[in-house]
């Protein structure tokens, strides 16, 4: 004969699951927390290039301010400058010429106005000379002739401890009046 459930035993009551419960709730909670405080570093990692600015290259030494000598001509000169845009570092060598007359220094930079040239000094001629277009600016950068519209850029210079510091730019070029882009 088989056994009906009326015949059965009755089963025990089930122990009360409430401190299980709790127990999981507990471990959900912590293991959720832990997950969001590991992710916090790692979001900031992934969105610091958005949320960071480019870093625009500050000031950059030249050297002293004794040692520039007055001269005739444009004395061209290299600097090294680093910028920082995300996680990157970028490192430029852009020429720039000095220009010491009468104790006052003007910095220009190198890159022709008209469609960003290097522009070398002509020591026969005595002025600026484009390779590309044929612009010509003066000893002090002043527009002479050609199809730039502004004359050569100059760089912000400052003093600081008997060092002369310049603040690297580019401008935009092929425009009539000074634009900084970077």
């Amino acid at each position: 004969m088989t056994p009906t459930p009326d015949d059965q035993e009755p089963r025990p009551e089930e122990p009360d699951h409430s401190r299980r419960s709790f127990l999981g709730a507990l471990l959900g909670v912590a293991s959720a927390s832990i997950g969001a405080l590991l992710a916090v570093p790692v979001f900031r990692y992934i969105h610091y290039p958005v949320s960071a600015e480019a870093g625009a290259a500050g000031w950059t030494e030249i050297g002293a301010v004794a040692s520039i000598a007055e001269s005739p001509t444009p004395v061209r000169q290299t600097l090294t400058v680093v910028e920082r845009d995300g996680w990157r570092e970028i490192g430029s060598q852009p020429v720039i010429y000095l220009i010491n007359t009468g104790g006052k220094i003007t910095v220009l930079s190198a890159i022709c106005p008209h469609l960003g040239c290097t522009l070398p000094w002509d020591p026969e001629r005595k002025e600026f000379v484009c390779p590309c277009h044929g612009g010509t600016f003066s000893a002090n950068g002043t527009y002479v002739s050609g199809p730039p519209r502004r004359s050569m850029d100059s760089l912000d210079t400052k003093q600081s401890d008997g060092k002369l510091l310049v603040k690297y730019q580019y401008f935009r070029p092929d425009v009539a009046a000074k634009e900084v882009t970077g």
